[in-house]
């Protein structure tokens, strides 16, 4: 193959030859970039979700100083490699109906969607970075122990701080907002969404050869650990959607070769799972679980309902573009069908305020995505029993399964934080296994 310089752009099955002529500074960017992406991850779960207006300048700055660093280091490298290729066109498109929205001005609040661009454009540049970082073999190894490490730590955090609950987040910051404080989450159930995303990967590495057994035993317990503290958050759709996690892992489990072992393991987790919780004997857990018995009538299900089919008269008004990306907060009230003293923010369904702040168009944009993804991740992961980026690569899809699930009846992709590490499990579990 001719010289790095010889070419200003390369094919992605052209990277593994040219890499290997990476200087070392350019090597030292990889893999302090894959350090930033990490740690900007792991900062918006750590500041209550990335909600706040100061955690969300950081998240967006973060975004777009990871962009800039991997500029950095494709000059160092003298030459452009994007990899993506068809992954990369949802993003352009997307964009360009919310700058439609902008430019002709057919949002309803022209700067809720201005602010809310920004934010999408910051979980597009994650996604982006992710794709282009997360493909040797070394960095996709470190970003899963960085995630597994990491889940560990919050639920750990999690399960002390429920245990000693004087009333305040990390035990010093008031609660303002009310709701069912878990963890670092002001509400429970977008805890269960960062867990139902990262539990995954303990989970899968336990099964795989390609750690030593005590080393796959310590994954089981972390896998243990991370899970039961869904349950003891109390949100039902994050026991719903824990419990699609592994029904779909056993199913893609079963399929494989040498399975037998595999889902056997999968049962002995689980049954771990129901004694762990039962020697915790967490309070209203049970509760919880029961109120599955009547869905539609309890634990507040009602009024989503109602709040999802006052959503649908919105999309009917304005089908095709939508009423504007993060204009749901103001436009519902003009169509809120039932009394409330509550200020209603999200639609409590994702798919839905989806379509409803960018049409059919934008749904139909972020459908082929999710497609796009999906496609991708299941050719990666024949070989997850051996090799740990095809192992990545499942346990990324099923942590994206999870969220899926739980979008119908709640909003964790509205939270900055729950909304980032989502593209950037997308990227690796689409991400393309050559390098070394």
């Amino acid at each position: 193959m001719s010289s790095p310089n010889a070419r200003p752009y390369l094919l992605a099955s052209d990277y593994r030859a040219e890499f290997e002529s990476d200087n070392s500074v350019a090597r030292v960017l990889d893999a302090f970039l894959v350090a930033v992406l990490c740690l900007l991850l792991a900062f918006g779960p750590l500041a209550f979700g990335a909600v706040q207006p100061w955690a969300i300048c950081v998240l967006e700055v973060g975004a777009a100083l990871c962009l800039v660093l991997w500029c950095v280091r494709e000059l160092v490298s003298g030459r452009l490699a994007l990899h993506g290729g068809a992954l990369l066109i949802p993003i352009v498109l997307f964009a360009t109906l919310v700058g439609l929205q902008l430019l002709a001005g057919l949002t309803a609040y022209w700067y809720a969607t201005w602010q809310s661009g920004l934010l999408w454009a910051a979980y597009g540049m994650i996604f982006f970075v992710a794709l282009q970082c997360l493909r040797r073999r070394i960095f996709v190894k470190g970003a899963a122990l960085f995630f597994i490490g990491f889940g560990f730590v919050v639920a750990l955090f999690a399960m002390v701080q429920q245990f000693t609950w004087n009333g305040y987040l990390y035990w010093v910051v008031p609660n303002r907002y009310g709701g069912m404080v878990y963890g670092p989450y002001v509400n429970h159930s977008h805890y269960a969404g960062l867990m139902e995303m990262l539990v995954p990967f303990p989970l899968v590495f336990a099964m795989t050869s390609s750690w030593q057994k005590p080393v796959r035993v310590l994954f089981g317990f972390v896998a243990l650990v991370m899970a039961s503290t869904i349950f003891l958050s109390r949100s039902l759709g994050g026991m719903l959607a824990f419990a699609a996690q592994v029904i779909v892992l056993a199913i893609i489990v079963g399929f494989g070769e040498r399975s037998k072992r595999q889902v056997l393991l999968m049962f002995l987790m689980v049954a771990f799972l129901i004694v762990w919780l039962l020697v915790l004997s967490p309070g209203g857990v049970g509760e919880r679980i029961a109120l599955l018995h009547d869905p539609l009538g309890k634990a507040g299900a009602g009024n989503r309902l109602s709040i999802v089919k006052d959503s649908l008269r919105m999309l009917k008004a304005r089908p095709l573009l939508g009423w504007g990306l993060g204009t749901f907060p103001e436009v519902y009230p003009s169509f809120r069908s039932f009394y409330t003293n509550l200020f209603v923010n999200e639609a409590h369904n994702d798919y839905v305020q989806l379509a409803v702040e960018t049409g059919l168009v934008g749904f139909a944009i972020a459908c082929s995505f999710i497609v796009l993804v999906y496609r991708r991740g299941l050719r990666r992961m024949e070989q997850w029993q051996t090799d740990i980026r095809s192992a990545a690569a499942l346990a990324a899809l099923i942590g994206l399964t999870g969220i899926l699930v739980h979008s119908l009846s709640d909003f964790n992709l509205q939270i900055p934080a729950n909304a980032a590490l989502f593209f950037a499990l997308a990227a690796l579990a689409s991400g393309s296994s050559r390098g070394s």
